[in-house]
């Protein structure tokens, strides 16, 4: 083999051994791919696993609870005054101190089957009140008009400017004994049929005209038993009276100066000197149903260095109320005033009257079509008798 040879045949012995390392790097490499996408999943999920721990772990800064007297279960809508408390609360669940709370109460929404005895306070606002809680609390003492789950669209400002919203909500049922006369109109409604279609089945139709035109005679009277303006006549201008007992004076205004179901009224309390300058206090503001004689709002509200003390209300029940305010002021000093307010009221609407009547007339004829197969059973077996047998 001459030198030429050997220098070509080493050339080729080099490039194997080149080539046969070449799948050995190749692999290192995909190794270190693998160890680098691996460690990349690694931290991924340690730090997602993280938030997850601190998002659920962590407790709110703020808490906002409410709470009543009585409780939830035992309140009856339009006819239980409830002492309602708004807790502003930090992590550790203690009182936070000159809060300042915005408050939006919300009436809960119209129900998809059966109505309400105020379809028009339905989905409303009940009372809007803006205040400062220098124990970590609001009070207050409502009659909540009708069944369901009231919001209480709460903004609470912390003394040290920081911001919170919450929502606690309140469930109240339904009055257990209109639930009872409900149960039993249904039930008279479903015999009533029962009876009718049986008479008819029997091939008594004369005996059932009678009955048939009482139903139709009570059914509108009962679905349009509202007086559609039970607040009577009034006037939407302001209403502004004042009082001065000593050395104090006390404004109250309500605007607009007439009340309508399903619509807020601003009142607002003005507490002044003898000189005029406004003054420190607070005001315990009433809202009385001079009809039924019962309390239907109570606030407690501070009075700040401008003197005023601001809310907003809606009178539910279309009837004359009066509104009582007594002030106050830190060196003793009172004052007592009063003044009425009418309130409208409005029929049921067109479409909740036939839904009603709708309702109770398929009552009705659920009975009818089950009393008429059970009156007509004994004519269907004598037909069945008498009919000729084929061989």
């Amino acid at each position: 083999m001459n030198k030429r040879e050997h220098k070509t045949l080493s050339h080729v012995r080099k490039g194997e051994n080149d080539m046969g390392k070449q799948p050995a790097v190749g692999r290192d490499a995909l190794s270190l791919s693998k160890s680098r996408r691996s460690a990349v999943v690694l931290l991924l999920l340690i730090a997602l696993a993280a938030w997850a721990v601190l998002s659920t772990g962590a407790a709110p800064a703020v808490r906002v609870e409410v709470l009543t007297d009585p409780p939830a279960d035992a309140i009856i809508p339009d006819d239980t005054l409830v002492e309602t408390r708004l807790r502003v609360l930090d992590a550790a669940r203690q009182p936070i101190r000159g809060a300042h709370v915005a408050l939006r109460l919300e009436v809960p929404p119209r129900p998809k089957l059966l109505n309400t005895d105020f379809p028009y306070v339905e989905g409303t606002t009940l009372l809007e009140l803006e205040t400062v809680a220098p124990e970590g609390e609001v009070r207050f003492a409502a009659i909540y008009p009708i069944r369901g789950t009231y919001r209480f669209e709460t903004r609470v400002t912390l003394p040290d400017g920081t911001t919170a919203e919450a929502t606690p909500t309140l469930h109240i049922r339904e009055n257990p004994a209109e639930v009872r006369n409900f149960l039993v109109l249904v039930a008279l409604l479903f015999a009533f049929g029962l009876v009718s279609g049986w008479v008819i089945g029997r091939g008594r139709q004369a005996t059932l005209a009678a009955g048939l035109l009482l139903l139709l005679a009570l059914s509108p009277g009962t679905v349009l038993a509202h007086d559609p303006n039970e607040g009577g006549e009034g006037h939407a201008e302001p209403i502004t009276v004042s009082q001065a007992e000593g050395p104090l004076r006390a404004a109250l205004s309500v605007t607009p100066g007439r009340g309508a179901v399903g619509t807020l009224n601003t009142i607002e309390a003005r507490l002044t000197n003898p000189d005029g300058t406004p003054t420190a206090g607070e005001v315990t503001l009433e809202a009385w149903h001079l009809e039924d004689e019962v309390t239907v709002y109570r606030f407690d509200l501070p009075v700040g260095a401008d003197g005023v003390a601001r809310l907003k209300v809606q009178f539910f029940d279309g009837a004359a109320h009066e509104l009582r305010l007594t002030a106050r002021t830190a060196d003793g000093r009172q004052v007592t005033l009063r003044t009425p307010i009418e309130v409208e009221g409005f029929s049921p609407p067109l479409w909740l009257k036939l839904r009603v009547l709708a309702l109770l007339l398929g009552v009705v004829a659920v009975g009818l079509i089950l009393g008429f197969w059970l009156g007509s059973r004994p004519a269907r077996q004598v037909r069945r008798a008498q009919r000729p047998v084929t061989s």
